[in-house]
């Protein structure tokens, strides 16, 4: 199954929104162009690539773009990056 098709799989489980369901997919091991966006994601997106405030749809697009099937490895990097230079805080 493709990663739209099983993202809109997991969004059929009650609770289950755009970032555990993108967790789900890439801790799994099954995705790994998958980019979850949470704050301290958000964040560091912003300050590095956007300069602006933006939202989930956007930064999906511009990490699926920019980082390709290697998005979900770029976003732990990004994660762990924004977490220890206290981006946004």
């Amino acid at each position: 199954m493709d990663t739209a098709d099983a993202r809109k799989e997991l969004l059929k489980y009650k609770g289950v929104g755009n970032k555990v369901a993108d967790c789900v997919l890439l801790y799994s091991g099954i995705k790994y162009d998958v980019f979850p966006v949470d704050v301290w994601v958000r964040r560091v997106m912003e300050e590095l690539f956007f300069g602006r405030e933006t939202g989930f749809s956007e930064i999906q697009q511009f990490a699926s773009e920019k980082f390709g099937q290697c998005a979900g490895f770029a976003q732990q990097y990004l994660f762990y990056y924004a977490r220890e230079h206290k981006i946004g805080i």
